[in-house]
């Protein structure tokens, strides 16, 4: 496992459009993106449940169930991003969620054998650091074929 996509749904493969389930045309485009370059994905969404195993079955059967198109291409994703979450010290039922660039960046530190990846989102809470491999696509019309070419020029750059 040496490059990943970590793949927000809302705004990326779920659109307005596709009244925010998920839009084949668009994981499409995120699979072009694994063909070109031999990433694999990992879940970063709010989609995500607390395992994989959990989180496939949701974007896949649990989809068929409610009539909407499931996630095609389960074989490429290889993981999800743990929830963070914090507490103000002596609030302990007061939450505060993490930035999704925080959960990234520990995903990271947990899996020392990537060499590469990208972030395809469409909200901006990423470190500064990660800003290079960062692709912020519209939140409406989701990945473009824009969007792909960055993706995959970011991907094959060494």
């Amino acid at each position: 496992m040496s490059k990943i996509i970590f793949l927000d749904f809302d705004g990326v493969i779920t659109t307005l459009k596709s009244k925010w389930t998920i839009d084949n045309e668009k994981v499409e485009l995120v699979k072009q993106i694994c063909d070109a370059t031999g990433a694999k994905i990992v879940i970063s969404s709010s989609w995500r449940r607390y395992t994989l195993e959990q989180t496939l079955e949701k974007i896949t059967n649990q989809e068929k169930v409610y009539g909407h198109n499931p996630f095609p291409y389960p074989e490429y994703i290889v993981g999800i991003t743990s929830r963070m979450y914090g507490f103000k010290y002596g609030e302990r039922e007061t939450h505060y969620a993490a930035c999704r660039g925080l959960e990234i960046n520990q995903w990271l530190k947990e899996h020392e054998d990537v060499t590469n990846y990208v972030i395809l989102d469409d909200d901006s809470d990423m470190l500064l650091c990660q800003r290079r491999y960062f692709i912020k696509t519209h939140t409406l019309r989701g990945i473009s074929k824009r969007d792909v070419k960055r993706a995959i020029n970011i991907l094959t750059k060494t």
